[in-house]
C-alpha cells in the first residue's frame, strides 16, 4: 500500500490507526509511506509531521517511511510503488480512512481481475471540511457543531459517520454513474481517483505510472492515469468497499481543474482532453464530456499520444 503525505498530522494518524485495524494480517501487507513535504525543513509549514505521527502512531504496523522532497503526489507514489515488494498496488491518501475489511476486499477483487483498476467508494464526512490539520499534532480533529473524531472512535466510524456529515463528492457520484450505465463505457476511466484504488503492478509499470511532468500542479493525475490505462485496454472495476475521507476545503479549485487539463490536452496533443478540466470545475454536463471526448473525424481514443 502505497500512502503519500505531506505536512498532514492528525488527518495522517487517524489514516494510520485504521490500517492498524485491518482484518488482514499484518505480515501479508506493508505501508509505504512516502512524505513529500518540502526538502527545506527550516520553511516547510509541517515541520516534522512524519516524525510527529509516527511517535503517536499505532505499534506494530508495517510502515516503511521514505521521502521525495516536495516533488508532487505523482512522484510520491511512482517512488512508493517502486520501493512496494507486492505484486498489488493499493494508493490511498493521507486523509482517507480504510474500513477493516478494505485491504482483503481489494486483494480479492484482483485475484480474477486480470488487468483492472478497482476502486473502492468513498463517503466524504464533511463535517471536517473546515477544520485544517493542527499544529503540532493533536489527537482528535474537531470539526462543524463540535463533532470530534479521533484514534479510539476510528474502529466504530461505520456507525458515528451518519453524525459526521456524510456526503457523496462529484467526483465519487461520477464514478458512480459511468461504472452503471453502459452509456458512459468509454469514461470508466473517471473512476482511476487516487484513493482507495488498486492495481497490479505490472499493468501499472507498462503504462509508466503517475506522469510526473505536471510536478505540484494540483488537479487530476489519477484521472490521467486512468486515461492512459484505458487507453492501453484495461477494464476499471467498484469495488464494494468504503472508506471514509476526511475533506479539506479548496478555494481554487474552480482554477486549477481546467489549468491542469489544459497542460493534459497540449501534452497529450489532444485539444478535447481540456473539457475533462471544465466538467470537473461544474461546467460541463456528464454527457457532454462524453459526447466531446467521442471518436471524431478519425481522431483516436483520447489517452493514446502520450508514451
Amino acid at each position: 500500500m502505497v500512502v503519500p503525505t505531506r505536512d498532514r498530522t492528525t488527518r495522517l494518524l487517524l489514516t494510520l490507526t485504521a490500517l492498524a485495524q485491518q482484518t488482514m494480517d499484518r505480515e501479508r501487507f506493508e505501508v509505504i509511506l512516502i512524505d513529500d513535504a518540502d526538502a527545506d525543513a527550516d520553511r516547510a509549514p509541517g515541520r516534522g509531521a512524519v516524525e510527529q505521527v509516527l511517535s503517536a502512531g499505532p505499534a506494530g504496523l508495517p510502515i516503511r517511511p521514505a521521502a521525495t522532497g516536495g516533488r508532487g503526489a505523482a512522484c510520491a507514489r511512482n517512488s512508493g510503488a517502486r520501493l512496494a515488494r507486492g505484486e498489488v498496488l493499493l494508493f490511498l491518501d493521507d486523509d482517507t480512512l480504510a474500513t477493516p475489511g478494505l485491504l482483503e476486499a481489494h486483494f480479492a477483487a484482483h485475484e480474477d481481475a486480470g488487468a483492472a483498476v478497482v476502486h473502492g467508494g468513498i463517503t466524504d464526512l464533511s463535517a471536517f471540511a473546515l477544520t485544517p490539520d493542527p499544529r503540532p499534532l493533536q489527537a482528535a480533529l474537531t470539526g462543524a457543531r463540535g463533532r470530534r473524531i479521533e484514534p479510539g472512535t476510528v474502529a466504530d466510524l461505520g456507525s458515528r459517520a451518519p453524525l459526521l456529515g456524510p456526503r457523496v463528492s462529484f467526483i465519487e457520484r461520477t464514478a458512480r454513474k459511468v461504472t452503471q450505465s453502459p452509456d458512459y463505457a468509454a469514461l470508466r476511466w473517471l473512476t482511476c481517483i487516487g484513493t482507495n484504488t488498486s492495481i497490479r503492478r505490472t499493468v501499472f509499470e507498462r503504462v509508466g505510472g503517475f506522469d510526473e511532468h505536471y510536478g505540484e500542479l494540483w488537479g487530476g493525475e489519477d484521472l490521467e492515469l486512468g486515461l492512459r490505462l484505458s487507453a492501453s485496454g484495461c477494464t476499471f472495476e467498484p469495488l464494494d468497499a468504503t472508506a471514509y475521507h476526511l475533506p479539506t476545503a479548496r478555494r481554487d479549485t474552480g482554477d486549477l481543474l481546467p489549468r491542469f487539463w489544459r497542460r493534459v490536452a497540449d501534452r497529450h496533443g489532444d485539444p478535447r482532453l481540456a473539457d475533462v478540466g471544465t466538467f470537473l470545475a461544474g461546467r460541463l454536463s456528464l454527457d457532454e464530456l462524453a459526447q466531446r471526448l467521442a471518436r471524431v473525424d478519425g481522431a483516436g481514443a483520447p489517452g493514446t499520444a502520450v508514451s
